[in-house]
């Protein structure tokens, strides 16, 4: 059986408004695959909606006191376990704050070839841990000083981008799933996937994509108005830039995936606009 590729995500309870410019942009960038969305106490309307889009929507329910954040991995994990041998490519993402502007598939064809050594791309923040304090708090909270001292100079990966083999994505998420429950902080999952990506296998099989390599940018740390002054010091790589409608690394070249751009007050409204996301409503944070 020839295998696909797959774009995943998940929500709780939000409506389809706020799931728009992910849905949207997804359909416009050019990928071919398998696109699921996992909607969690999500209405039927929303459903219908979602289904309507070209998209396969699952209903589902919390299965677990964990916050959403968490909670998000075991459905996943449970989605590529029932469809196991299926897919080739994965790629799951946030879907409040994610855009799509090319297709993903193609980075990871060129990165995750059979001699590469490499089965997943793991997206740094390019800022280190001890330079974000955010980041470095949490990991110190939930995972204790002797965790957080091995990992503190690596550059911060973003979990809300996760990227690679079908296989090695699925077992990642139940690992995640696992690892961030009944913590010592309300939010888990990102301290978890960094300590993680610390150890082996993961740190031998994985591909750090930067803000230069043009594959996802995290924007909270270089565009947010009331912190990129104070991050800017400690940036590793060229800050992006938007130009022509298209967020773009320092060098002018297009990112695959546009991470937290909701950050920034100006990309929000770009965004919204050019989906026709009905501001009027409300939105819901879990």
């Amino acid at each position: 059986m020839e295998q696909k590729d797959l774009i995943i995500g998940a929500f709780k309870n939000y409506n389809y408004e706020q799931v728009k410019p992910w849905i949207e942009s997804i359909n416009e960038c050019g990928f071919k695959g398998d696109k699921v969305l996992i909607a969690i106490d999500a209405s039927e309307e929303t459903i219908l909606k979602i289904t309507k889009a070209g998209f396969t929507a699952i209903a589902a329910k919390s299965m677990s006191g964990a916050m959403f954040h968490m909670e998000r991995f075991i459905h996943i994990y449970d989605y590529l376990k029932k469809h196991n041998g299926e897919y080739r490519y994965v790629v799951s993402t946030d879907v409040r704050d994610v855009i799509f502007q090319l297709d993903p598939m193609e980075y990871l064809s060129h990165v995750l070839t059979n001699n590469s050594g490499y089965d997943l791309i793991g997206v740094s923040e390019c800022i280190l841990v001890k330079n974000e304090h955010w980041n470095r708090d949490n990991i110190l909270k939930c995972f204790g000083t002797y965790f957080y001292e091995e990992i503190k100079d690596f550059e911060v990966l973003n979990v809300g981008t996760l990227a690679g083999k079908a296989h090695i994505i699925s077992d990642l998420c139940g690992m995640l799933y696992q690892l961030s429950l009944n913590r010592a902080d309300w939010v888990a999952d990102q301290a978890a996937y960094n300590i993680l990506m610390g150890w082996f296998p993961y740190i031998d099989l994985t591909y750090i994509s930067g803000l230069n390599d043009g594959f996802c940018c995290n924007l909270h740390v270089t565009n947010k108005p009331i912190e990129k002054d104070h991050f800017a010091p400690f940036i590793t790589e060229k800050h992006p830039i938007f130009e022509d409608g298209l967020m773009k690394t320092g060098d002018g070249q297009p990112y695959y995936i546009v991470h937290q751009y909701d950050r920034d007050p100006e990309l929000k409204k770009f965004y919204h606009d050019k989906y026709k996301v009905e501001e009027l409503i409300t939105f819901r944070t879990t």
